[in-house]
């Protein structure tokens, strides 16, 4: 389908904050339609034929808590002083360039991808922290910070993935967006993700010792290299149906002929999304673990609760 290019009237009583040019917006048709339920309200959300994800300019203006849910309504709050102080240019552009959304041959309406509303939550938060907000605007900030708490522990692009429907049918391309919700782009500093418990059931289901000895003498939990094996599999592999573990394999390769890394796998893991993510996986297997008498019994369980990625696993 070719794209129509709609030129639209400039919206009234914005306030333009940069020196960013305003450009004629292009249709876009959305193939996924959603509600999602967050904050104590209802926002529609839609997936494009893109794979990009956006929320209407009239849900912006409902989910930072306006009075008037109309687009117009956004923009001019945006744009006031105090608040328009902590919009940087890259943010501006995006609110004045909005997508224009097409959703089943309806009147095509102004659009936004997901990551903008969560910057204007952001800058909404930093302005009260400035006490450069007014009194008839601490509303504004209670609900971002709602809205910025919530997409901390869930994910906004996996929240919209799940009200449309798309996480069922969407294509390894479209993961793209996902996963970055799972990795930083520098890595954290370290810090014990798997509890030594991990490291006990998984000797009990091997038979293999629960301690080693160092050469320094000193006794610590035995860890040998197929557990290694058995955590890329078992506990990564499963995220996102290996996306995520592609992307780390890139963001931290193996640097000698042992299969070791410069760092751990987690260390490059966001701490809101990715890590809490990689801590549900590793209370699902080590609760398996716990309830297997031997490593056989562990896989056929496993199959039972990860289907889509059991399969693989006998490779072990």
């Amino acid at each position: 389908m070719s794209e129509q290019i709609n030129v639209i009237e400039p919206i009234k009583d914005s306030v333009v904050l940069s020196t960013s040019k305003t450009k004629a917006p292009v249709t876009v048709n959305a193939t996924h339609k959603g509600v999602m339920h967050i904050g104590g309200i209802d926002l529609e959300c839609y997936v494009l034929e893109d794979g990009r994800r956006v929320f209407n300019k009239k849900g912006m203006a409902k989910a930072i808590g306006l009075k008037s849910d109309g687009g117009n309504s956004f923009m001019r709050t945006i744009g006031r002083k105090g608040l328009g102080s902590e919009i940087d240019d890259r943010l501006q552009n995006s609110i004045e360039n909005p997508i224009l959304l097409n959703y089943l041959r309806s009147d095509p309406n102004h659009a936004y991808e997901a990551d903008v509303l969560v910057e204007v939550c952001k800058a909404i938060k930093r302005a009260h922290d400035a006490g450069k907000l007014t009194s008839t605007q601490k509303d504004l900030y209670h609900q971002s910070v709602a809205i910025l708490n919530a997409f901390a522990k869930i994910g906004v692009v996996a929240l919209i993935d799940e009200a449309t429907g798309y996480q069922t049918e969407r294509s390894p391309d479209a993961l793209r967006l996902l996963v970055q919700q799972y990795l930083e782009e520098e890595k954290r500093e370290w810090q014990k993700e798997f509890p030594d418990e991990f490291y006990r059931e998984l000797n009990r289901i091997y038979g293999s010792q629960s301690t080693a000895t160092r050469k320094s003498g000193a006794i610590v939990i035995n860890k040998p290299q197929h557990f290694a094996k058995f955590t890329r599999s078992y506990v990564y592999e499963p995220l996102e149906n290996g996306a995520v573990l592609e992307e780390l394999d890139k963001l931290n390769p193996k640097i000698d002929d042992k299969g070791n890394r410069k760092n751990r796998f987690h260390q490059h893991m966001t701490e809101e999304y990715g890590v809490e993510k990689l801590r549900l996986q590793m209370r699902e297997v080590l609760t398996l673990l716990k309830i297997s008498d031997t490593i056989t019994e562990f896989k056929r369980m496993f199959k039972k609760r990860f289907p889509q990625s059991g399969d693989q696993m006998d490779l072990l």
